[in-house]
């Protein structure tokens, strides 16, 4: 082989090695970023309505904590000049999310306790928005008690893209293990 074409070749074969080693090493320091932007925009390429309940798996809505797990449907009412002034009360309206909807407009959290032993304990639903100094600011909450089908449900507004909160507090919530805070997101 010719030693002008070698040379390039050598020159090119160390720049990539060093490139790959560099990347590698410093992985930590980007990575993360990364690996997180990548995962949102796919969920939300991928976050379309559901033709119907059975469209999900159990799992894609689940949320947990240390002891008990909650399965959130998210039931969303665009805002739109057909429905203003209309009943929001027709669950046939409503597109079913998980966490993250597409914009404005009514929504009604429902969830399921998983776990059939915590059906006697007492739960409480609080629903907040994050202010501009991301403060949390109470919009919606439920009292505290007990839901022996399993079933729990709190309504709201979504006024503004933006993040949202929405946390289970189970018997006195006195640690963070009795709390499952599910981040809502709301717009593109």
């Amino acid at each position: 082989m010719d030693q002008r074409r070698l040379i390039p070749l050598i020159a090119m074969a160390i720049v990539l090695l060093v490139s790959v080693n560099v990347a590698a090493f410093t992985f930590k320091f980007w990575g993360p970023a990364l690996v997180q932007e990548w995962d949102d925009y796919w969920k939300q390429k991928l976050n379309k309505p559901a033709e119907k309940a059975g469209d999900r798996t159990i799992s894609d809505c689940l949320q947990v904590s240390d002891f008990y797990s909650v399965h959130l449907t998210t039931y969303f009412l665009a805002d739109s000049s057909e429905n203003a002034g209309g009943a929001t009360d027709d669950l046939r309206k409503y597109a079913e999310y998980c966490n993250h909807v597409p914009g404005t407009g009514k929504v009604i959290f429902a969830l399921t306790l998983m776990e059939k032993e915590v059906r006697n304990d007492p739960v409480a639903l609080s629903f907040y928005k994050y202010d501009t100094k991301g403060e949390l600011l109470l919009l919606n909450e439920t009292p505290s008690k007990t839901y022996p089908s399993g079933m729990i449900s709190i309504g709201g507004t979504i006024e503004h893209a933006g993040k949202y909160l929405l946390r289970a507090a189970f018997g006195e919530a006195k640690n963070k293990e009795d709390t499952i805070d599910m981040p809502i997101t709301a717009g593109n």
